[in-house]
């Protein structure tokens, strides 16, 4: 076998490294090295910072223990003032400190990249679609470059609201409607503008313009979802693969993920609820979504994060209160599910037939809100109305025969596209 080198590359949140690493792991089981190159969060009292902060600076000790050698980037005095404004912002502000964190420090990272794959002899480069960083090191290399998607949010689709805001479909049209499609504009053009200055600095051509809205890399673009899961997606320019949802196979369990598993029953429906790692320090919301799915008489399975102390009180046999849960293999044994609506929460639950009930806070999680209305497989409702009875009522409609139905069909026909088997065998196909 031609053993090959491949470089991962993404920022340090759990949402923009999960499908890397599930590709990364599926390189090496077939017997190829790998690098991750991330950004490293080193703060002081790191116990003290928000919960985003703190999932971030855990990351690539995580990332090593997967068998994956950490390239530490370091981080511009900028990022962790951007990182902890983040959680605290919505829409389309929220959109737009996360572009500049993500171009925060990227000619020094574009470098070390760059140095990194020409000492290890890594044949491509595969990075996260929001980390131009890895785009700029690859082409300073002459290697090239892979960008991964973990839907296509990013990309127009016919009737859905512009990217990043936390308008209705029904507002097309409005006064705020136009408002937005011009800020989407202005903050693309500013994206670009980092990008271009970076590459001059580097002595490399400019990537092009419109690098938010479309696909960014010239040789190959994974898409780690499929048609059936972007209603109205418009046609893509450029080279396109979809792979369908790229999850982690084989996964061993800890002692902590098999205990969470053995507990749950088997004579009852169960009802799984998680908030993410960067929105769950909400305690308050918590206890609204955690009583309204304990009184459909459901046996209830929370991963609560930071709320997990703020919550124990909560802890009863009907109530099994975990700070965290191997998410992967227990979506396949839950009845439903209610969710921020983040992008990993949302296409494994996809993948595994089960019907959400989203409750988004920003980003990226109001667009899948809209996509799983759209698809037919939950129903969306709003954090600042949540009651008892508006939670119970949610589960309920998603027990519903339509809804299960459509989850399972979803499922059944994503499992053509080979997830991450064929992001590897796309990104060995470069090499």
């Amino acid at each position: 076998m031609d053993r090959r080198h491949i470089l991962l590359a993404a920022h340090p949140t759990v949402g923009h490294t999960s499908a890397l690493r599930a590709i990364g792991a599926e390189l090496r089981a077939r017997g190829h090295g790998t690098s991750f190159a991330i950004v490293r969060a080193r703060v002081p009292f790191a116990s003290r910072w928000p919960e985003p902060v703190r999932a971030a600076s855990n990351l690539p000790a995580a990332i090593a223990a997967e068998g994956a050698e950490v390239l530490p980037l370091t981080a511009s005095p900028a990022a962790l003032w951007h990182a902890a404004r983040l959680p605290r912002a919505t829409g389309q502000a929220e959109l737009e400190i996360a572009l500049a964190l993500f171009t925060s420090g990227l000619e020094a990272q574009a470098r070390h990249i760059a140095a990194h794959v020409r000492r290890a002899g890594a044949s491509v480069v595969v990075g996260d679609y929001l980390m131009p960083a890895a785009l700029l090191g690859a082409r300073l290399a002459a290697r090239p470059f892979v960008a991964l998607y973990h839907s296509a949010l990013p990309f127009p689709a016919e009737g859905a609201p512009p990217f990043g805001t936390v308008l209705p479909e029904s507002a097309r049209g409005s006064g705020a409607w136009r408002e937005a499609e011009a800020r989407l504009v202005r903050m693309g053009a500013a994206f670009d503008a980092r990008i271009a200055r970076a590459a001059r600095r580097l002595e490399l051509e400019a990537p092009g313009e419109g690098l938010l809205l479309r696909p960014i890399s010239r040789e190959l673009n994974l898409l780690a979802t499929a048609p059936e899961l972007e209603p109205g997606l418009l046609p893509l320019d450029g080279k396109v693969v979809m792979t369908g949802p790229c999850l982690p196979t084989g996964a061993a369990l800890d002692d902590a993920g098999r205990a969470v598993l053995a507990a749950l029953p088997r004579d009852r429906r169960i009802v799984y609820v998680s908030l993410g790692t960067v929105f769950n320090g909400q305690p308050v919301v918590f206890r609204s979504l955690i009583a309204g799915a304990a009184a459909t008489g459901a046996h209830v399975v929370v991963s609560a994060g930071a709320s997990f102390d703020a919550l124990a009180d909560l802890r009863s046999t009907s109530v099994q209160l975990h700070r965290r849960v191997p998410q992967v293999p227990l979506l396949e044994r839950v009845d439903s599910v209610i969710t921020h609506g983040g992008n990993n929460t949302v296409q494994e639950c996809l993948a595994a037939g089960r019907p959400m009930v989203v409750i988004p806070f920003g980003g990226d999680q109001v667009a899948n809100a809209h996509r799983v209305e759209r698809l037919g497989v939950g129903v969306r409702r709003s954090a600042t109305t949540l009651s008892l009875d508006a939670v119970r009522e949610a589960v309920e409609t998603l027990r519903a025969a339509s809804f299960r139905d459509r989850a399972r069909d979803l499922a059944r026909s994503l499992e053509a596209y080979g997830g991450v088997r064929a992001a590897a065998d796309a990104v060995l196909g470069l090499g």
